[in-house]
């Protein structure tokens, strides 16, 4: 268990309650997995989660509508570029690895 971080935050008791039934409805057994799914849904870009993402940052006005846009078209620019370069997300990971091993430090 060293190997892993912790992330805490609070939420007021009875979004707690709300969101344990919740995550019971749809099957998720623990806080961990779901959270894990958020993080790597995140991380990966997964468009589902961007579309998201998206549209809580306009209607939380976190973000203005154009820069929500402009990194929609963002994302949408790098996937075609990727994909006309013939470049896969193995190739990506594998890139990646070849990093690590020759600069382990970073």
């Amino acid at each position: 268990m060293k190997d892993l971080a912790s992330v805490t935050f609070f939420l007021h008791p009875r979004l707690h309650e709300d969101f344990k039934i919740r995550m019971h409805y749809d099957g998720f057994k623990t806080q961990s997995e779901f959270f894990r799914a958020c993080v790597v849904s995140y991380l990966e870009k997964n468009e589902k989660f961007m579309e998201f993402l998206d549209f809580y940052k306009g209607d939380q006005k976190l973000q203005s509508k154009a820069n929500i846009k402009k990194s929609s078209r963002l994302r949408q620019n790098g996937k075609d570029l990727m994909k006309n370069l013939g470049i896969t997300d193995d190739d990506v990971e594998n890139i990646f690895d070849l990093i690590q091993e020759e600069m382990p430090d970073l």
